[in-house]
């Protein structure tokens, strides 16, 4: 079943509009088929279409989810060969409510003058990661930070380093906000990494294996879901 995001989803919705139409023509969706919406806030309706020029559809029951025990926030750093764009597509299907691009002094891509058109970017591919792991909430996207603007205010914070000594499994964790910070392809400097951790992050490797930039993130919140039971 295709999943439609319309942020303003009522009972009285009845049709497809801009790009979601233009979506759902890509996708030769067609008179009897069945979709779901969800406004990103997660309310999910289910519906069956009427006609495909415009979409008219009927929703047939509405649907309401709670969010999962753990929020995921990532940090990511920009990173070359769009890795930090995968990484950010990859973290939404599993689970990330959250997304901050981060300049980090070893960021070899910069977003120097061109902030807005990148951050519209981040979200459209959050936004389509959404509808293709069928979620109800649509995560948000912050504009892009620098390192001294990185500091934990809610739950734990991680930093990813393959030189941590500590692993997720020595970490406690509780019901809230994750906040994960993964470095770009050069790594995390020493300089940057004593600024992080004075600022609340805690340093954490993932096994023995480097990870590229575009797999950090994702690999800690499938291990820290799988940890937690936080996918039940």
């Amino acid at each position: 079943m295709h999943w439609f995001y319309d942020p303003s989803l009522t009972a009285e919705t009845a049709t497809l509009l801009g790009s979601e139409a233009q979506h759902a023509k890509s996708l030769r969706i067609r008179i009897g088929e069945e979709i779901s919406l969800t406004n990103g806030a997660g309310l999910v309706a289910r519906a069956q279409v009427l006609s495909e020029a415009p979409f008219v559809f009927s929703i047939s029951d509405f649907e309401s989810f709670e969010q999962a025990k753990f929020r995921f926030h990532l940090i990511q750093a920009l990173a070359k060969n769009d890795r930090d764009e995968l990484a950010l597509q990859a973290a939404v299907e599993l689970g990330a409510t959250q997304i901050t691009p981060w300049q980090s002094a070893r960021s070899i891509v910069r977003w120097d003058g061109k902030e807005e058109k990148n951050k519209l970017r981040w979200q459209q591919i959050a936004l389509e990661a959404m509808k293709q792991s069928q979620q109800p909430y649509l995560p948000s996207v912050n504009p892009v930070t620098k390192t001294k603007d990185l500091k934990v205010t809610e739950g734990i914070g991680l930093v990813l380093d393959p030189r941590a000594k500590r692993s997720l499994e020595d970490i406690e964790f509780d019901s809230g906000l994750v906040t994960l910070v993964v470095g770009p392809e050069g790594g995390i400097s020493l300089e940057e990494l004593g600024l992080l951790e004075a600022n609340g992050f805690t340093p954490v490797r993932l096994g023995v294996s480097v990870l590229r930039a575009s797999t950090a993130g994702p690999a800690a919140i499938a291990a820290i879901s799988a940890l937690t039971g936080n996918w039940n």
